[in-house]
């Protein structure tokens, strides 16, 4: 059995190294001088010397204030600059800001006891306020419009501020059209709860899409997809994902990566695979989809301009329409050109019925 050795005291400790160390005095043990042989075998320093180390390298590194940095120094601290600019304009860094520069949410609650009463009033409609999980387990709040007598059901994807009570205009128009309504707000909008983020915005979607098939018992033909700005990148990811009867994709954009390049132009650098994923590609899925597509924007619309719906609409496949609205700006298509937007939606549903 081994037993363990004595700790010494922390005084005891000093004074034997200063012992030990301090060569002025002779060695008292055999052991003492095999000690110092051995001290200045490694050349250690003596009691009230430095020893050379690594403050003397870092010294040897510096430049006097005579001599000029090399070429080779000077590339090399450049490139370490470049390195980390080029990191932090990178795509996936300037992504981790998207709640700042992306969305813009409203968790204000509206009172809309009054305007929900006169719309299921007078359009013969039953309001429900319902809530369902997202993908993630957050909860999510929306209205539901069912409409007496409507063969279909517009499902709503709004854009990136405000919330569901800035898009009653929307349902009053298409309740008057005959067709129900549901509508929805992302996490982090509303009463919904969570933080908006780009990919889920499209798990909010999709979570919707599917509480209108699983829980209100629509089925997948009977759902129309309609997207407002941001909200048609989360309609057309709906459409890849789930069958839907038509897709209207009303002032959006062609995709998330060109139209940051066009906001931030440094972002030209960056090949799309760098940028953070869902790269919320429009035209890439509307080239891949054969539903039937009606775009809606506005010729005046400076936040999203009209390229982006050419760009759209020259990728999808037929059945397709374009409606280019001449007055209208990317806020104001209901004010502006009501009744050209009315008419586009309307001859969308008589296709859908057969042209009846």
């Amino acid at each position: 059995m081994q037993l363990p050795l004595p700790v010494p005291k922390q005084r005891d400790l000093k004074v034997s190294l200063e012992t030990n160390l301090d060569v002025s005095q002779p060695a008292k043990t055999d052991r003492d001088l095999e000690f110092r042989e051995l001290a200045a075998e490694n050349a250690l320093p003596s009691a009230g010397k430095t020893a050379p180390g690594l403050n003397d390298k870092l010294d040897s590194w510096k430049l006097q204030p005579h001599e000029k940095p090399s070429f080779k120094r000077k590339a090399m601290i450049e490139a370490v600059k470049l390195s980390i600019l080029f990191f932090l304009l990178s795509p996936v860094c300037l992504f981790q800001l998207t709640r700042i520069l992306l969305f813009f949410p409203d968790q204000t609650v509206y009172d809309m006891k009054e305007p929900l009463k006169v719309i299921a009033d007078k359009l013969k409609t039953k309001v429900e306020t319902v809530n369902f999980k997202s993908a993630n387990g957050k909860n999510l709040n929306g209205l539901y419009f069912k409409r007496e007598g409507a063969k279909r059901v517009f499902l709503i994807s709004h854009g990136n501020a405000g919330n569901i009570a800035h898009r009653l205009p929307h349902v009053i128009h298409m309740l008057q059209m005959g067709q129900s309504v549901f509508l929805y707000d992302y996490q982090g909008y509303g009463k919904s709860e969570g933080d908006p983020s780009v990919s889920g915005i499209v798990e909010d979607g999709l979570a919707a899409y599917d509480y209108l098939t699983k829980h209100e018992g629509w089925k997948a033909n009977q759902v129309i997809a309609y997207g407002e700005s941001l909200g048609c990148a989360v309609t057309c990811q709906i459409a890849k994902q789930r069958n839907v009867a038509a897709v209207v994709l009303q002032s959006g954009f062609a995709s998330l990566p060109g139209a940051a390049r066009d906001r931030f132009i440094w972002l030209y650098l960056f090949p799309d695979f760098t940028f953070p994923q869902p790269q919320l590609n429009n035209c890439q899925i509307l080239a891949q989809l054969h539903t039937p597509l009606l775009i809606i924007h506005g010729e005046k619309d400076n936040i999203l301009p009209i390229k982006y719906a050419d760009q759209m609409f020259a990728a999808a496949n037929q059945p397709k329409s374009f409606v280019r609205l001449k007055n209208s700006g990317h806020n104001d298509v209901l004010n502006v050109d009501l009744d050209e937007y009315r008419a586009a939606l309307t001859a969308l549903l008589k296709n859908l019925d057969g042209g009846a």
